[in-house]
């Protein structure tokens, strides 16, 4: 594998390199043969942190969330360089000759890992990996901390089978939100999703259609909707239809109201449409939903 720099590490810095006899594992196991760790940590303000690789045989991706930095890649098309800031995350795959290294006066700090898997490579295709485009925006990277921070929190613990296949497992859903988070960030500028949920929530007792929901976003519904699916992989409408479905089940966990009240709090007029809509998305009926978690108290 391609080894982690050997940047001396200051206190409040880590970096974990799993044991060959554990990624050999990992490599051979169900749960994480597709994509595992070899090694992983967090730098802080690494002041002369440099590396530099002309065969790397694995995947790398470096977090900057202070400082800054810069990195150059040779590709098929030529050399392409740029910077690293906070925010951004830099995407190494493997087989591409690269140097980075951490600015001289604000020096960068830095999540990063490597990771390898039969379908290690893929996911740079994944997350739209291209050979001009190496660096993803992701001003809401705080939300990936709680994953962060418990893949770090594995390297207190003895190396053992089953903490290798968790970190496997975090690190295949650390990247899966920094789809997400991508994907947010890309259409940004179009609409605020979070904006745009807590407009559906706090009018989930009307009965509104995709222009009351593109008019929030002052986009045509066109435009809205093709923007929206892109952003959560569902229309607007069922998106919303699915918000007023988790509301229901909350009011029937927590209240004992009559499922045709529930259902005319939450802007249904024809009770049995909700009941089917309730069973198509939960897979079972609203009465059977109630008496099955009552019977769980």
């Amino acid at each position: 594998m391609s080894q982690p720099s050997s940047w001396p590490l200051p206190a409040g810095s880590s970096r974990v390199v799993l044991p060959l006899e554990l990624t050999s594992m990992l490599a051979q196991h169900p749960l994480s043969q597709h994509l595992y760790p070899l090694a992983y940590g967090h730098y802080l303000t690494a002041k002369g942190h440099r590396a530099s690789r002309a065969k790397p045989t694995d995947q790398l991706i470096i977090f900057c969330h202070s400082g800054r930095g810069s990195y150059r890649v040779t590709t098929p098309a030529g050399k392409v360089q740029g910077t690293l800031g906070a925010g951004q995350l830099l995407l190494l795959p493997a087989g591409a000759a690269h140097t980075y290294e951490a600015d001289s006066k604000q020096p960068w700090s830095i999540y990063w890992a490597h990771y390898d898997g039969k379908l290690a490579s893929q996911s740079m295709d994944f997350l739209a990996v291209s050979e001009q485009s190496f660096v993803l925006n992701l001003p809401h990277w705080q939300e990936l901390l709680p994953t962060v921070t418990e893949l770090l929190n594995l390297q207190h613990q003895r190396w053992q089978q089953q903490r290798a296949l968790l970190a496997a497992t975090l690190l295949q859903h650390l990247l899966a939100q920094v789809l997400q988070l991508a994907n947010q960030t890309q259409y940004h500028q179009d609409f605020d999703l979070l904006a745009l949920e807590r407009f559906m929530q706090d009018n989930s007792h009307r009965d509104l259609d995709l222009s009351d929901l593109a008019a929030v976003a002052g986009l045509s519904r066109f435009h809205f909707a093709k923007k929206f699916k892109a952003v959560t992989g569902t229309s607007p409408m069922r998106y919303f239809s699915e918000l007023k479905i988790r509301l229901a089940c909350q009011r029937l966990d927590n209240s004992t109201a009559s499922i045709r009240a529930i259902a005319q709090e939450l802007g249904f007029e024809d009770p049995y449409y909700f009941s089917r809509l309730f069973k198509k998305v939960m897979g079972v009926a609203p009465s059977n939903y109630r008496d099955s978690h009552q019977r769980r108290r």
